[in-house]
């Protein structure tokens, strides 16, 4: 399993991330959610109108309080280094220098079996979902659509799609309606339907799909091993907006 991973290539497997630590970031985003939400209540933070990268930002801020100051909070959560707010990384052609996922959270030195701690994380990218940021083309296009060309996390086997949906759009039905048309698993890739993973002690659902990776013209598509991508949806306490997304 070990490799020397830059930003030209593998040398090996990727790296696998063990379930039980993607539970523990899984359930640390669902906590730091719940905090904001918090925010949302004091009138500190108004999640329904700001942007994507200003709700991130504020999650962010929360973890870093939460990992400095109550990392026993979350079991688990002192395995991690500090999370990392969009760190520079090169995608796995190394023509791209820098990519910048919106949270990496690196596991503590000896828990992963890698020689690369920068590469060897667990990605998480963000999206807002709502009647001006469609899952379709939002969610998919431009967030999962990052791991299929191995733009992210192409050193690992396993990463988070994190949406923060502010309209009434339910998970999995909303994204199977993109993943399962003919359209969209070509697209992204598909290579195993949304499967139920479990749920976060705040009862968010979590969802798996698996999508292979690199171009879909590439003349050796066993390059690249497949992605499992973790679906978490986290919401406010009532939908900022009334519209519904697609669903069968």
């Amino acid at each position: 399993m070990r490799g020397l991973m830059t930003g030209g290539g593998v040398a090996g497997s990727p790296c696998e991330i063990p379930m039980s630590l993607m539970v523990v970031v899984q359930n640390t985003l669902a906590h730091a959610w719940r905090l904001l939400l918090e925010q949302v209540d004091n009138g500190q933070f108004a999640i329904c109108g700001e942007e994507e990268d200003t709700i991130t930002e504020r999650l962010y801020m929360i973890l870093d309080d939460l990992y400095t100051n109550e990392p026993d909070t979350i079991q688990g959560f002192s395995l991690f280094q500090l999370p990392v707010r969009e760190g520079n990384l090169a995608n796995r052609a190394g023509d791209k220098r820098d990519n910048q996922p919106d949270l990496a959270f690196r596991p503590l030195r000896g828990l992963l079996d890698t020689r690369s701690s920068a590469m060897a994380a667990i990605f998480v990218e963000c999206k807002p979902i709502d009647s001006k940021h469609p899952v379709g083309s939002t969610y998919c296009k431009a967030g999962i659509s990052r791991f299929v060309r191995e733009d992210y996390a192409w050193a690992v086997d396993r990463a988070i799609m994190l949406g923060y949906v502010r309209n009434i759009c339910p998970l999995p039905e909303g994204l199977a309606y993109v993943l399962n048309h003919d359209a969209g698993r070509k697209a992204y890739h598909v290579e195993e339907g949304l499967r139920h993973l479990g749920k976060t002690p705040a009862g968010d659902d979590v969802y798996g799909s698996v999508h292979r990776r690199g171009a879909s013209t590439s003349p050796c598509p066993d390059e690249s091993s497949p992605i499992t991508l973790h679906h978490l949806w986290l919401r406010p306490v009532a939908p900022c907006e009334p519209t519904r997304c697609h669903v069968r």
